[in-house]
């Protein structure tokens, strides 16, 4: 079939309101060939994503795409494969649209290497990704709507279905969905309200059409201005945009009021950021998806309602910006796993509750596969389709499962960590190296007393979730007290979990046996919330590094404390008491090698004793608390390297004060791995 077919079909699938997956497999220079054919063919926007092509918009920038549209567009996948990008420009394309996707030959697929694989894989290097590629294959040589033109086999366009009755785009005007919830929100004298939908259900449209009908102020706030452009479409007035951080600081010095606050792209924000800035408005209307890309709707939807009890919830669930029954989006909704979770899903079923570890093999078990990551997306605010292809193809992972009746209702996902050579664990204590991975192992080797985490092998409870109607039923303590006995019987030294702190999930980690060792100083940019560590040892060695986990915890906490404002609950303080050797030790990592100023905190104030008047910047810093541009300025110096270099310098002098010869043998120690730093004041 001859190429030129091509604009008369794609002028059919804008007139029956449908958008159609084009998959070019072959060589790059084929591929660059017949695109430009294509796009003189069919002329549109034809945005580009691709790790390397000229002018196109990088996989990691694709978040500044939502709240737009275009027509056509070209996901290269040639080198790596970001879903979350597929989805994100997926979503964008307007009926009549020809989604281009770029990949080597299919025969080559087995081996591909996916350098996105990067982003998502705790392991270091990239991975060819066999299964995620098997399934993509499936999904796409299994649907008779897509276009598939392989290098070697000549173009060939599927057969479109006429409809009975042809489909219009709404010319600005409401539909009946959309007219419902406008005249509840313009009723409205104060609440917060939430619109969700899968994309191209009209979600920005509706607050452009409120914002056109409101006869008060309204600002709107999203995590880009560009990601305004539908909303600003469907009004003719001028938008009032605010950057979330910039309206929160106005906010906070009540410099800003207003009617109404509609908060675009809402479940991209972090949850902790929406709860502050809804008390600042009588009236907030979010808008966001259900689909994982922009942070997983139904999860948002949970977690948003426990912060914000009041909250009205309404769903648009026809498609306008294309067709239902569109074949990108069925293609779409079946690789990413995107479709809504089947009806009886939502009603609890009745019966014993059986606990299994799961093997795994994905890919040989679809219907698994598909209800393990459905009860995640469900149940877990941040499940997007990154998770996904770390299911199918990440290493060093397991897996747990709750059912009733068959029914998966609560899962665990652990990784491995830890089991790694002493000297890379000692660089890591000297901050002179920061690996991929391991994320709780490394964190206590980098603020802890000994490279020991990092040395012993161990499993981090890296998601867990139960499903709402059957919480509080003490399901996720059965699955942590499976995971225990089962690890207890493998060569693992304990187990570790980190969570956005809250005293109630602080709690229930302390009632499953773990002890937390670590309080992070930073918000997470997910929950809102300082990130928390908690380790439950199985063997002695897992006891040992609790004990020596809980010292370096003690010396911090009252940093921390002054920090994060946070006073945690009497059970959760750290009583372990460290010994001189201990405040020596990390004098020394900060002092002569690359230890962050966190460790040692506790320890100066305590060296400082009779000695205040001959460090007055180490007092400012340490025991005033002021901040590094403070000091920087009070001691004229030229920038915050220079203060570290010099803080790091007098620690030193400091402990030669104390005792010369300890302080030798510690810098004779550590000198042998001292390199250049890459960890001061992370």
């Amino acid at each position: 079939m001859p190429l030129s077919h091509l604009h008369q079909y794609q002028q059919k699938l804008a007139q029956l309101g449908q958008r159609q997956l084009l998959l070019l497999a072959g060589e790059p220079a084929w591929q660059t060939a017949q695109i430009q054919q294509i796009t003189q063919l069919c002329q549109g926007d034809w945005v580009t994503i691709s790790f390397n092509q000229p002018h196109a918009i990088l996989p990691e920038q694709a978040i500044r795409l939502l709240g737009r549209e275009f027509l056509h567009a070209v996901f290269d996948a040639n080198e790596g494969f970001n879903t979350d990008a597929l989805a994100m420009l997926t979503g964008t394309l307007k009926a009549g649209s020809v989604l281009i996707l770029c990949l080597p030959d299919i025969e080559r697929w087995d081996s591909y290497t996916d350098n996105d694989s990067q982003r998502w894989n705790d392991a270091q290097g990239v991975l060819s990704t066999p299964n995620f590629m098997a399934w993509l294959k499936n999904i796409t040589l299994g649907d008779d709507k897509a276009i598939v033109w392989q290098q070697s086999t000549p173009f060939q366009l599927p057969k479109l279905i006429e409809k009975a009755k042809p489909w219009a785009l709404p010319q600005g005007k409401p539909t009946a969905e959309q007219q419902v919830i406008l005249d509840n929100l313009l009723l409205s004298t104060s609440g917060i309200w939430s619109v969700i939908a899968p994309r191209g259900r009209g979600k920005s449209a509706l607050a452009g059409m409120f914002i056109e009908q409101y006869q008060g102020n309204v600002l709107v706030c999203a995590p880009a201005k560009n990601s305004t452009d539908v909303l600003s479409s469907h009004t003719n007035k001028a938008i009032s945009f605010y950057s979330p951080d910039n309206l929160l600081a106005l906010c906070i010095n009540n410099e800003i009021q207003s009617d109404w606050l509609i908060i675009d792209e809402a479940a991209s924000l972090p949850i902790a950021q929406l709860e502050v800035l809804c008390g600042y408005f009588p009236n907030v209307l979010m808008t966001t998806t259900v689909q994982g890309y922009e942070g997983t709707g139904r999860g948002f939807m949970l977690k948003l309602g426990d912060n914000i009890p009041n909250l009205h919830t309404y769903q648009l669930q026809t498609p306008i910006r294309w067709a239902k029954d569109c074949p990108l989006e069925n293609w779409l909704n079946q690789l990413l796993l995107l479709d809504e979770l089947e009806s009886d899903f939502e009603r609890q079923k009745q019966g014993e509750v059986d606990i299994h570890q799961l093997q795994g093999n994905w890919h040989n078990n679809i219907s698994q596969l598909h209800d393990f990551y459905q009860l995640l997306t469900s149940a877990h605010y941040r499940t997007t389709p990154l998770d996904l292809r770390r299911l199918l193809d990440g290493q060093k992972q397991r897996y747990w499962s709750a059912s009733i009746n068959k029914k998966i209702v609560g899962a665990v996902w652990c990784i491995e960590e830890g089991g790694l050579p002493f000297e890379l664990a000692y660089d890591v204590w000297l901050g002179t190296r920061r690996p991929r991975g391991n994320l709780v192992a490394q964190s206590l080797v980098t603020y802890g007393l000994t490279p020991d985490a990092m040395c012993l092998n161990s499993l981090r409870i890296s998601r867990i979730a139960v499903l709402p109607q059957y919480r509080r039923q003490k399901i996720a303590a059965t699955l942590i007290a499976n995971i225990v006995k089962e690890s207890q019987k493998q060569a693992i030294d304990y187990l570790s979990v980190s969570f956005g702190y809250t005293e109630v999930l602080a709690q229930f980690w302390m009632q499953c046996g773990f002890q937390i060792v670590r309080l992070g100083v930073h918000k997470e940019a997910s929950s809102g919330c300082y990130a928390a560590m908690a380790i439950y040892p199985l063997t002695e060695k897992g006891e040992q590094l609790l004990r020596s986990s809980l010292r370096a915890f003690a010396l911090q906490y009252p940093q921390i404390e002054q920090q994060t404002k946070l006073c945690l609950a009497d059970n959760l303080i750290p009583n372990h008491v460290a010994t001189s050797q201990d405040r020596w030790l990390v004098m020394a990592g900060f002092a002569f090698a690359h230890r962050p100023a966190l460790t040692v905190y506790e320890s100066v104030a305590n060296f400082l004793v009779g000695y205040e008047q001959h460090y007055p910047l180490l007092v400012a810093f340490f025991v005033d608390n002021k901040s590094l541009e403070q000091c920087v300025a009070e001691f004229s110096l030229s920038g915050k390297k220079v203060l570290t270099k010099q803080l790091r310098e007098q620690c030193a002098q400091l402990m030669a004060e104390k005792d010369p010869q300890l302080t030798s043998r510690y810098q004779q120690w550590l000198a042998t791995y001292s390199h250049p730093s890459c960890f001061d004041f992370v």
